[in-house]
Parts: structure tokens; sequence; C-alpha cells
């Protein structure tokens, strides 16, 4: 179908197994009226501007190198993230909440919990414990654990959080299935051994699918705060901000108010409003929080 009407199968957005083409990908992309895309990868001629729908289609700019410019053609992997990005933002009706977090307690944990984990070959991160505590909190909040079917919601039994690990040849979000049912020592693990194989490229294609809600951490690089896209078709994802030590108010167990240093940093969350309303998406905030700011010294 593909050949007969001159198109170069890369330039379709997939919706299939690991981004595959399918019949229907093939079929939609040829109902929205999309120019059709020569095998040199170089789109045929088209208006300036087209109305379909009601809705206003602008092409995107023409590029051309300049002298001593280097180009770089998409691997397969940059191809499928942008069209599932591109998808992503054209699908779902992306609302954004952000919360601060105080980790003073956890950090204390971390501290003296870190060489015993060492100990078991395992690196206690932060993210550890927040991924511990998403996993926890998505079972009292269904919907932010769901997805959209058509003009249903449907809300996952399985709680698989997916953890976004950048390489050097693009983006890779492996899944820990029911990661709800596992204590930290075992998120700790799962999170070390799926990054470290993710960089090795041993990861089977089983361990990124059938994600239900992802995480990903920004605040590694120092970024305070992250926007993210939604990863489809889930309903909502979670960036974490760079954790560090900065004075902030305090208040006293007799009620006055003092300055000292506290471990703080951002939590974002992006989400479908189609499906979660920005009350539900604060009371899992709120949760979220409260957990790691009270999280228990034994639970580690």
């Amino acid at each position: 179908m593909a050949a007969e009407h001159n198109l170069d199968i890369t330039g379709i957005p997939g919706s299939g197994l690991a981004g595959r083409v399918t019949k229907n990908d093939v079929l939609s992309f040829l109902e929205s009226g999309s120019p059709a895309v020569q095998p040199s990868g170089r789109p045929a001629a088209q208006p300036a501007a087209d109305q379909r729908d009601g809705i206003r289609i602008v092409p995107g700019p023409v590029v051309e190198p300049w002298e001593g410019d280097r180009v770089e053609p998409w691997s397969r992997i940059r191809k499928l993230t942008a069209d599932h990005m591109v998808m992503s933002r054209r699908i779902s009706a992306h609302v954004h909440s952000l919360i601060e977090v105080d980790y003073t307690r956890i950090a204390g944990v971390r501290s003296r919990q870190k060489a015993a984990y060492a100990e078991r070959g395992v690196n206690l991160t932060f993210l550890a414990f927040i991924v511990s505590a998403i996993a926890r909190n998505l079972r009292k909040h269904p919907v932010v654990n769901a997805c959209v079917m058509g003009e249903s919601t449907v809300y996952r039994r399985d709680v698989n959080l997916g953890i976004a690990v950048a390489l050097d040849w693009g983006l890779i979000v492996p899944v820990i299935r029911h990661a709800d049912e596992l204590n930290l020592l075992g998120t700790a693990r799962a999170i070390n051994d799926l990054a470290e194989r993710a960089r090795a490229k041993k990861l089977s294609p089983d361990e990124v699918q059938k994600g239900t809600f992802t995480i990903t951490n920004p605040g590694v690089f120092g970024t305070l705060v992250g926007l993210p896209i939604l990863n489809q078709p889930q309903a909502a994802i979670l960036a974490v901000g760079a954790i560090v030590k900065r004075p902030a108010v305090v208040q006293a167990a007799d009620g006055s108010d003092t300055i000292a240093i506290r471990t703080m940093g951002t939590l974002a969350m992006s989400f479908d409003h189609r499906i979660v309303d920005g009350a539900d998406a604060d009371r899992f905030l709120a949760d979220l929080r409260r957990t790691l700011e009270e999280f228990p010294e034994d639970a580690a």
C-alpha cells in the first residue's frame, strides 16, 4: 500500500508494537491528506497552508544547511521518539502540576543505609525512594495509572513504572513490572539493573513495553523543573527536579518559625486532562509528598 501511494514508510507514525507501522496507520496517513513522501525522504510539493476539517494545517519550515553545517540523519530511535512526541502533543490535553518536596528525612535515611545497600551491590539513590513512593500511591489514585481507549478510560490493574534513561544514542524507557510489590531494596536493584542493561543495549523488547506510568529524572543533570510530554497511551508522567540543599522556613513544635538548611526538590507531573482532573493530580502529588517526607526508617 505504501509503495502504491509512493510513501516512505519511515515517515509515517506507527502505532504497532515498538512503533511498527500498521495497515491502519497507512490508511490514517492517507485519509489525513498528508503529502506523499518520496522514497528519497523528501516530501512532494504542497501549499503553504491547508484547511482540513476546520483546522488550519501549516507545514514545517523548509530548512537548508549552510556552509560549514553538519547534517546528521536521524537514527530509527530518534525518528520513533520524534513521531511519538508529536503524536502525544496532538492527541492529549497536556496540563502540568508542580509540588515542592522536603527530602531532608530521606537524605538521613539514605545516608544511614547507603553502605548496607552497597554491600549488596545496590546503589541507593533518591530516585529509588521516589519510585517506591509513586508505586505505593498509584493504587490509591487509579486514574493516574490509567489510559484512554477511544471514549473510555482503562484503569490498569498492574502498576508498571517506566524509568526514562538518557543514552548517547537516544532515549529509552525500561519498565519495572509490578513495582508496587517491591520493597525499597527491590526497587533500587531493579532501577540499577535496568539502567545498566539499557546502556549496554541488553534489554529485551518486552522490558520496554506495557508501562502504566513514566518517571523521568532531568534533575540528575541539575535541572530544577522539567515539564515532560506524555508517554502515550499513559495518562501521566512525572519529572524529578534537582535535589539540593537550600534555606527554608521550618516550624518548630511550639509554632515558631525559623530558617534552616533543608534538602529540597521539585516534582512536576504532566497529565492528560481528558481523564485526569486537576484535583486528581494534585491529590496524588500531595499524597506522594507526604509519603516522601514521612518515609519510615524501617521501610529501608
